[in-house]
C-alpha cells in the first residue's frame, strides 16, 4: 500500500466512525484508483453497503477484497454477517469458521457465529459459541446479550435474565437488551420492579437509548402514539425502505393474483383463523399463492393448507430480495403478509416493494411502521377512525376485521369440571390467552372478582412451571388460596376446544386481547369479557365481540371489568342468558360467517387495485357487507 491510499484510508475511516458514508464511499473508490487491488479498501465498501442494507452489493465487495487478501479474517466474518442478513446461514457459518482460524482469539466472529447457529435453531452450539466469546471477554456485553436470546429459545428463562442483566451491566447502551429482558420477565409473569421497568424503558426509548422489538411491548403499553414509535424505528432500523429493484409495474390480466407471505401456514392460530379463507377465495376471479416460511412438519392443517392454495411456494431458503423478485416475476397484485412483526416474519420481503399493493393483516396486531405496508385491515371498533393517525398504513375497514374457520372442528369428548381438577359446584373463570399478556393490573382485577364470588375458581394456561409457580406467589400474596388458581395442560385442538364448555365466563386480558382463544371461546359457546382500551391489540376483544352481537360484554375500566364478571358470576340466569344468546348468534352473525367475509376482503383488494391502476394513492377503503 503507497503511502497516500494509506491516507486515504484513513481519512475514510474517519468519515465512517462519523456515519458520514457519502465521503467515506467517495474516499474509498478514490483510494481504489490509486490502488485498485487493496484489499481493505473494498471491505470498508462491504461494510457501508452493509449498513446501508444493499446486501447484494456488500457481497461482491467483500469477495473482491478475499480475492486480494484470503487471509483477512474480519473479512471473512463481514462476509459471514452478509451472507446471514442474506439467509443463507450454512455458507456464513464457513465464513465465520473460517474467520476462526485465521484469527482464534477474534471474540467478534465467536458472537457473530453464535447469532447464525440461532437462525439455524443450533441453540447449544450458540450457547457455546457465545461461551467462547466470553471466555476471550468476560464483560463483552453482545455476547452476554446473544446468549440471552439462546437460553430464552431453549425456555432457560432464568438463565436468559441473568445473561441479560449481564449485557445490561456492561453496556447499559447495547441494542436491544433491555427490551428482551423485560420480555423475559413478561413470559414467565416475573413482575418484580415491573412497572418500574416499563417506566423506565420507555423513556430511555423516547430518549433514542434503547432499542426494541415492538411485538412484546402491545401486552406491556395501551399507547398507540409509543406502539406506533416503538414499531416505526425497529422497521427503519432493521428493514428500510430498498429501492433496488425499481418501480413496479404489473399488467392487466384475467386474474388477480393474491399472495400470502407467512412463517405460520402450520399448526398455528394464525392458520386456524385463515385456512378456510384460502379454500374459499373466487378462483373465477382470483388465482391465491402461499409463499410459506419455514420448514414445517406434515400434518393434518399443512396438508389442508397446501391444498387450498393455486401454488404453494417455500421461501425459507431464498433472501429477501430474492423473494420481491420472485414475486415481480410472478406478477402478484397484492401481498397479504400474515407476519407483519412477529416471530420468523420476513417484513424485509416487503421494503422491496414486492408487489404494487402491499397489505398487513392478522399476524401482528398493530402498524408495521412502514411506509412501504400500503393498508392494514381492521374494523371501526378495532381502529376508530380517531386513531388513523397512529398507524403508518391507511386503513382497510371490513365489517369485522377477524377472519375465522367456520370447519373448526370440536371434539366429541365430554369433559367434566372433575377431569380438569375444578371443584364441580365452582364457577370457572378461565382465560387461555399466552403468559406474557397477563399483567399485575389484569391479575389484580381477577384476583379482586374471586374475592367477591367465593365460589369460583380461576383456570389459566402456563406453558411451564416458571410461570405456575411466579403466579401461585402472586395468588396468595393477594390473600387467595392456591387451590382456586388451576393450570391447564396442553391438548390436542379439536380437545383444546371442548374444553372451553367445563368453563363458565372467558376473563380477557388488556391491553393484549385475546384473538384466536377469544374466537375459539365464542365458537365453543363460552362467553368473552373484554376490557377495551386505545390500541388495536387492546381493542380487539370489543370488535369480536361487536361481529357475534354480544355487545353488553364489552367494558371501558377496570371497576365495570370486576363488578360484571362478579355479577355474571353471581346470577346463574344472567349468564345463562348471555350463553343462550351467543348459542344463538354464533352462526347468524358475521363473526363466523366465512364466506360473507371472504366476499368482503375479496371486494377490499379490488378497490385497492382500481385505486393503483387509476395511479392513485392509497386512501383508507370502508368496505359494507355484501
Amino acid at each position: 500500500m503507497n503511502p497516500q491510499t494509506g491516507q486515504t484510508l484513513n481519512f475514510a475511516m474517519q468519515s465512517l466512525q462519523r456515519n458520514d458514508f457519502v465521503n467515506a464511499e467517495r474516499l474509498l473508490k478514490q483510494a481504489l484508483k490509486m490502488s485498485p487491488k487493496e484489499s481493505e479498501a473494498y471491505r470498508l465498501l462491504a461494510v457501508i453497503y452493509a449498513i446501508q442494507t444493499d446486501f447484494i452489493l456488500a457481497l461482491k465487495m467483500i469477495d473482491k477484497a478475499l480475492l486480494y487478501n484470503q487471509k483477512n479474517g474480519l473479512a471473512h466474518s463481514n462476509k459471514g454477517n452478509i451472507l446471514r442478513k442474506l439467509h443463507l446461514p450454512q455458507e456464513a457459518l464457513k465464513s465465520y469458521d473460517k474467520a476462526i482460524t485465521l484469527d482464534p482469539n477474534y471474540m467478534e466472529v465467536y458472537s457473530n457465529r453464535g447469532n447464525v447457529m440461532c437462525d439455524m435453531r443450533r441453540y447449544d452450539e450458540a450457547i457455546e459459541s457465545y461461551d467462547e466469546a466470553i471466555r476471550l471477554h468476560p464483560h463483552y456485553a453482545v455476547a452476554h446479550n446473544g446468549k440471552g436470546n439462546a437460553l430464552k429459545k431453549l425456555g432457560h428463562f432464568n438463565l436468559a435474565l441473568k445473561s441479560y442483566e449481564a449485557a445490561i451491566q456492561y453496556d447499559g447502551s447495547i441494542d436491544y437488551a433491555y427490551g428482551s429482558y423485560l420480555e423475559v420477565k413478561m413470559n414467565i409473569c416475573d413482575w418484580i420492579d415491573l412497572d418500574c421497568h416499563f417506566h423506565e424503558f420507555k423513556e430511555k426509548f423516547i430518549q433514542g437509548k434503547a432499542k426494541a422489538h415492538p411485538f412484546p411491548f402491545l401486552a406491556a403499553y395501551d399507547d398507540p402514539e409509543f406502539n406506533q414509535l416503538l414499531a416505526r424505528r425497529y422497521t427503519q432500523s432493521e428493514h428500510p425502505q430498498l429501492l433496488n429493484l425499481g418501480n413496479i409495474t404489473t399488467p392487466i390480466k384475467e386474474k388477480i393474483k393474491i399472495g400470502y407471505y407467512s412463517p405460520d401456514l402450520r399448526n398455528h392460530p394464525v392458520a386456524f383463523l385463515t385456512a378456510e379463507l384460502f379454500e374459499l377465495h373466487d378462483r373465477s376471479k382470483f388465482e391465491i399463492y402461499a409463499f410459506s416460511i419455514g420448514d414445517h412438519p406434515v400434518g393434518e392443517m399443512n396438508l389442508r393448507l397446501k391444498n387450498s392454495f393455486d401454488q404453494f411456494i417455500d421461501i425459507t431458503n431464498k433472501n429477501d430480495q430474492e423473494v420481491a423478485e420472485l414475486t415481480r416475476i410472478m406478477g402478484i397484485d397484492v401481498a397479504v403478509d400474515l407476519g407483519g412483526l412477529t416471530e420468523n416474519s420476513r417484513l424485509g420481503i416487503f421494503s422491496f416493494r414486492a408487489a404494487p399493493i402491499q397489505i398487513s393483516y392478522i399476524g401482528y396486531i398493530g402498524t408495521a411502521g412502514a411506509d412501504y405496508i400500503d393498508y392494514i385491515i381492521a374494523d371501526r371498533v378495532a381502529i376508530p377512525e380517531k386513531y388513523q393517525a397512529f398507524y403508518s398504513e391507511k386503513i382497510i375497514y371490513l365489517p369485522s376485521f377477524q377472519v375465522n374457520d367456520s370447519k373448526r372442528k370440536i371434539s366429541e369428548k365430554i369433559f367434566t369440571k372433575e377431569d380438569f381438577g375444578i371443584p364441580s359446584e365452582s364457577f370457572a373463570f378461565c382465560c387461555f390467552n399466552n403468559s406474557y399478556k397477563i399483567n399485575p393490573k389484569i391479575f389484580d382485577a381477577w384476583c379482586d372478582v374471586l374475592k367477591l364470588a367465593q365460589d369460583s375458581i380461576l383456570f389459566l394456561f402456563a406453558a411451564n412451571d416458571l410461570v405456575k409457580n411466579n403466579l401461585f406467589v402472586e395468588f396468595e400474596a393477594r390473600g387467595l388460596d392456591r387451590k382456586r388458581l388451576i393450570f391447564s395442560e396442553h391438548l390436542p385442538y379439536s380437545e383444546y376446544l371442548a374444553r372451553y364448555r367445563v368453563c363458565d365466563l372467558f376473563l380477557d386480558t388488556s391491553p393484549y386481547n385475546a384473538g384466536t382463544t377469544a374466537s375459539d371461546a365464542l365458537w365453543a359457546g363460552l362467553p368473552v369479557l373484554t376490557l377495551t382500551g386505545e390500541t388495536f391489540s387492546a381493542r380487539m376483544g370489543a370488535s369480536l365481540l361487536t361481529a357475534i352481537s354480544l355487545p353488553e360484554m364489552i367494558t371501558y375500566s377496570i371497576e365495570e371489568y370486576k363488578n360484571l364478571a362478579v355479577e355474571l358470576a353471581m346470577n346463574p340466569k344472567k349468564i345463562q342468558v348471555i350463553k343462550d344468546k351467543l348459542k344463538e348468534n354464533r352462526l347468524s352473525t358475521k363473526l363466523f360467517n366465512s364466506i360473507e367475509f371472504t366476499r368482503t376482503i375479496e371486494a377490499a383488494y379490488i378497490e385497492a387495485i382500481n385505486l393503483s391502476k387509476n395511479d392513485l394513492m392509497p386512501e383508507n377503503i370502508f368496505i359494507n357487507e355484501h
